[in-house]
């Protein structure tokens, strides 16, 4: 090989290794976010499926953390929606019972000791008849556990599309 040829090849190579493109992290909330605040109790994944979220079907979530503060019998999940366009006006909410519908859909019973937690929950997704058709709307949503003495004891905003059918 002549100079020339060596000359392009370490060229060549320095600009492959040079500037390598860092690896993209997967985004385990699914786009949302931490509230603004202090909570016990953090959020780490968030995941649902359909994506988007299909009125009159199932929709399967899973919700994984980290628990500062035991989760007690009588803690809520509340998922409130805005609309995307207007993030002070209520497009409207969904209470749940924490325990009942993540904690024992996935084997465990409440209390929830401290530490690293994982449930998997499923359930359907309302059909009302006044409600559009044919059309995929996205909203704002604040995802909020509460304990039974209303303390936020988890917090996480993002956006969620919804189908309706």
């Amino acid at each position: 090989m002549n100079r020339t040829s060596i000359f392009i090849i370490l060229i060549f190579v320095s600009f492959a290794t040079s500037n390598p493109t860092p690896l993209k992290r997967q985004d385990q909330l699914n786009g949302f976010t931490q509230c603004k605040g202090s909570f016990a109790n953090s959020i780490t994944l968030l995941s649902y499926t359909p994506n988007p979220v299909v009125t009159g079907q199932n929709v399967t979530s899973h919700l994984a953390g980290t628990a500062t503060e035991i989760i007690k019998q009588g803690t809520t999940i509340v998922y409130t929606a805005y609309f995307k366009d207007e993030p002070t006006k209520e497009a409207f909410q969904h209470k749940q019972d924490f325990c009942e519908v993540y904690v024992k859909q996935s084997g465990s019973e409440c209390p929830v000791k401290k530490g690293d937690y994982s449930f998997t929950a499923s359930w359907l997704v309302e059909k009302h008849p006044d409600e559009p058709k044919n059309l995929v709307v996205e909203y704002y949503f604040n995802i909020s556990v509460f304990d039974s003495d209303g303390k936020t004891l988890s917090c996480i905003n993002g956006p969620t599309k919804i189908s309706y059918s």
